[in-house]
């Protein structure tokens, strides 16, 4: 990776809002990124708080370490860990670095790539790339992008078009791929924008996105295994929590919000529940912090433009110590 670029962590204040980092908590961050929310957490973390972060791409944890060792954060206030937040649950039974770590108070979860990810042209995550990887952790290996476009059938490619990214010309695209692969690999992320582009009618170009926006979020998700990685860790982190702890996760597209919702309403009552609870009465294991989603604000819009498409959902675990 060439020398990051900056990244603007979205939501900042409703993060900050949700999480309730306060002075001798313990704060996991599942997806560190550069650690922008990081910093902004272990500042209210004071001297005795704890927060552990974890990220798959070993180029961006070097890079939050070295924003953290920059920012004068002591380092005995974080743990950093270089692991797929999938594994959660593992890793607080079997990992030394969380062996005296307490349960968290609060987990968060900022799902999607960033910035400095979504730009660097060895990744391929970009219709104007020379690549066409999208592997988050090259070194765990798994398919690239390039090997599915390729090698895949047609039907195989439509089925992850269609249901990972709502593309509706999902059945054209993966056709015009199988032809054009014929002709020669596809090797690049440009030459793949330009298939997908040529595939859609040019009145059905989506105004404010390039037409390949969507195949290139199919094959990132379905490379990372991004919604598997996210059903196993939503249930591990809401394990994870203490009584009173907070998950919070931000989405940046339909298919991971639908799954944090549906997740989110299963463990949740729809508000808070009177106490005390009638005796023998039934409680859900969460109340639901966040009735409807929180978005950017218009000020945020105008100054960080790739915040418009997050949202933060947020749940409260119960148990005896929020009964009362």
């Amino acid at each position: 990776m060439s020398e990051p670029v900056d990244h603007e962590p979205v939501l900042q204040e409703e993060v900050l809002q949700t999480l309730d980092p306060a002075p001798g908590k313990t704060v996991f961050d599942l997806t560190l990124g550069l650690g922008g929310h990081s910093r902004l957490i272990l500042a209210r973390l004071g001297e005795e708080g704890l927060l552990v972060g974890v990220e798959r791409d070993p180029q961006m944890l070097a890079e939050a370490r070295r924003r953290l060792e920059a920012a004068g954060c002591p380092r005995s206030r974080y743990r950093l860990l270089l692991a797929n937040h999938e594994d959660l649950a593992e890793l607080i039974r079997h990992d030394p670095q969380l062996a005296d770590v307490p349960a968290p108070d609060a987990v968060l979860l900022d799902l999607g790539p960033s910035t400095p990810q979504l730009l660097d042209p060895d990744r391929g995550l970009s219709w104007t790339s020379p690549s066409l990887d999208m592997r988050m952790n090259p070194r765990a290996g798994g398919p690239t992008a390039a090997e599915i476009v390729n090698s895949w059938p047609p039907k195989e490619l439509a089925r992850i078009f269609r249901e990972y990214a709502d593309e509706r010309w999902a059945g054209p695209i993966a056709q015009r791929i199988a032809a054009e692969r014929v002709k020669g690999p596809i090797e690049s992320g440009r030459r793949l924008g330009e298939i997908v582009a040529a595939a859609i009618p040019r009145k059905a170009w989506p105004p404010r996105i390039h037409p390949a926006t969507r195949v290139f979020l199919a094959l990132r998700i379905e490379v990372n295994g991004e919604y598997r990685s996210l059903q196993r860790v939503l249930p591990a982190a809401f394990e994870a929590l203490k009584p009173g702890g907070r998950l919070v996760v931000i989405t940046f597209h339909g298919g991971e919000d639908r799954i944090v919702k549906q997740f989110m309403r299963e463990k949740s009552t729809a508000e808070l529940p009177p106490w005390p609870l009638p005796q023998g009465a039934a409680q859900a294991p969460a109340r639901l912090l966040t009735r409807k989603p929180l978005t950017p604000r218009e000020d945020e819009l105008r100054h960080n433009p790739r915040s418009r498409s997050s949202k933060l959902r947020a749940i409260e675990k119960l148990g005896d110590e929020t009964a009362g």
